[in-house]
């Protein structure tokens, strides 16, 4: 059995690309590396420019933007975002982030519970393509 990490460092997480290529997910803590059972944590960095996909989850979820700016569109709202800034996605919600030119778009995301990322880990950029 492995042993669970409390602490995991960025540079020791899960990484892979983001659906749609749109940058790079990192995956800290989650059932696996953890043993979190309620919920998990990404550093996520899109790449200046970036319209990521619109999609949903059936989870809740947010982000807490470190570094960059953009709009982020929850529904038929739209949204502009920045640092120290925080965006809730309620389950089932379509929503999209589209980065501004210049300076990717860095942010912590939080599924509660878990799933989502799982399906980042297995799928990466495919992770949630809409079925055809």
């Amino acid at each position: 059995m492995t042993k669970k990490k409390y602490v995991v460092p960025l540079k020791d997480a899960i990484s892979g690309v983001l659906h749609g290529r749109a940058g790079t997910f990192r995956i800290l803590i989650d059932e696996e590396t953890s043993g979190a059972k309620h919920f998990s944590l990404l550093v996520n960095t899109m790449t200046a420019g970036n319209v990521g996909d619109t999609h949903k989850h059936d989870v809740e979820h947010c982000w807490y933007i470190l570094s960059g700016t953009g709009r982020m569109i929850i529904g038929d709202e739209s949204f502009p975002v920045g640092p120290q800034m925080a965006v809730f996605a309620p389950a089932d919600v379509l929503h999209q982030i589209i980065v501004d030119p210049g300076e990717d778009l860095t942010y912590i995301v939080v599924y509660a519970p878990p799933g989502p990322e799982q399906k980042l880990k297995n799928l990466g950029e495919h992770a949630f393509d809409s079925p055809r």
